[in-house]
């Protein structure tokens, strides 16, 4: 098993088959989603073993939150990372121990630090009027108190997922961080994060050996390095580093000095585990080229859709057993079923004759996905599974008509 590892297009197939007999699959299932765990657990072993064994690998909930998911990580050693009071919540429904919480974001209320500081949770600082309520609420408790700055190193290839760039919301100048620790002397550690995607190893590393050297000249006793490896989500995105490379590349670069290490890895452990499957709707012609109507668009692929610039997804048409289709690829579109002309998850794609009832693959879709689920036309919540070998365990049961009734009821 390979850090970069994903889910193979030989094994699909026989999954699908294997969901076909255990009834989790249909002639009428719309739509459903599916986790590799084996997958997962090598991933995390692989992390587990390029750090120091004293490392806390805080898991980002917001990658993928089913409580399920979590409990495989939190069971494996693995700490969480909440970016909301609603993801600590999720963390400790997955049997997280408190001292293995990492609590982040920007908009944290008195009440949610308070119950923060009661936990014992880490909690990362984001402002200078945060660590004021932090101390009026008798900071640090039993609590680790981090702050996080922003080295101001620069963006990654996508700017909407850098946070270390002079512009982002995100933390404090890292030249204010001495001033800062001097009139909160309980900050204990200092927490910095690249960004999510579009982040080279290079970028990485400078904005952690710029936060490691100011923490080891304070004093502090553990940094932060946040997470950001990117995926390889196609052929055309740059050959992604190892989280062994990354791992490397910081004790060069950065002056860990006696600090304990925290970590906060999500796409980059999840995505190549999840493959999403929708039943293939409509073909019909369009200026023409085929267009495939599914059950899947911008509900669970916001970023394509709108971004589609800097995200993709590999795909790949299926027969309704499981088997690719073969045939003369044809530039095709693929249109999800929301109701507005920009839910095209693919344009001029070249994919092989579909028909209706074939199934639609999507690839890579175990991070920043469900977790991203649109509500726009209220469409219901797939069901997803969990895989070790060939069987199938319910994660997430989704949503029925009537689920999503009593979402929007009073």
């Amino acid at each position: 098993m390979n850090w970069a590892s994903r889910v193979p297009m030989t094994e699909i197939p026989n999954l699908v088959r294997a969901a076909t007999a255990a009834g989790v699959w249909g002639p009428h299932t719309r739509a459903a989603l599916f986790h590799d765990l084996d997958r997962l657990d090598d991933h995390l072993s692989l992390l587990q073993g390029a750090f120091p064994a004293d490392t806390l690998h805080g898991v980002a909930i917001k990658a993928n939150p089913l409580v399920e998911v979590l409990r495989v990580l939190v069971e494996g050693g693995a700490g969480l990372e909440a970016a909301s009071f609603e993801e600590v919540q999720l963390a400790l429904a997955a049997g997280c121990p408190p001292d293995r919480l990492i609590f982040d974001g920007p908009a944290k209320t008195d009440a949610e630090l308070a119950e923060a500081l009661a936990l014992g949770l880490w909690v990362n600082a984001d402002s200078e009027g945060e660590l004021a309520r932090l101390a009026a609420l008798g900071a640090p408790g039993r609590a680790r108190i981090g702050l996080r700055v922003n080295p101001g190193v620069g963006a990654g290839r996508i700017g909407m997922t850098s946070t270390v760039g002079r512009s982002s919301k995100f933390g404090v100048p890292l030249v204010v961080a001495p001033y800062l620790i001097e009139q909160y002397p309980f900050i204990s550690g200092l927490h910095v994060h690249t960004g999510s995607q579009g982040c080279g190893l290079e970028l990485l590393s400078a904005a952690a050996r710029a936060t490691a050297e100011v923490a080891v000249e304070l004093g502090l006793s553990w940094l932060d390095v946040g997470g950001g490896l990117p995926v390889r989500y196609t052929d055309q995105d740059p050959e992604p580093p190892t989280v062994g490379q990354w791992a490397e590349a910081l004790r060069e670069t950065a002056a860990w000095g006696e600090l304990t290490l925290l970590t906060e890895l999500g796409r980059s452990l999840h995505a190549g585990c999840g493959w999403a499957l929708s039943r293939i709707e409509f073909v019909k012609e369009l200026n023409g080229e085929p267009l495939i109507t599914c059950h899947l668009g911008a509900d669970l692929l916001l970023r394509r859709v709108y971004a589609s610039q800097d995200w993709d997804h590999e795909l790949a048409v299926l027969d309704p057993q499981g088997n690719p289709r073969l045939g003369e690829p044809r530039p095709t579109s693929v249109g999800g079923p929301l109701c507005f002309a920009g839910d095209l998850i693919a344009r001029g794609r070249p994919l092989p004759p579909a028909r209706p009832g074939d199934l639609l693959l999507i690839r890579d879709v175990g991070a920043y996905t469900l977790s991203m689920w649109s509500r726009h036309c209220s469409r219901a919540l797939p069901p997803t599974y969990g895989h070790r070998g060939q069987n199938l365990t319910l994660l997430h049961p989704g949503e029925r008509p009537e689920d999503v009734v009593r979402f929007w009821s009073r």
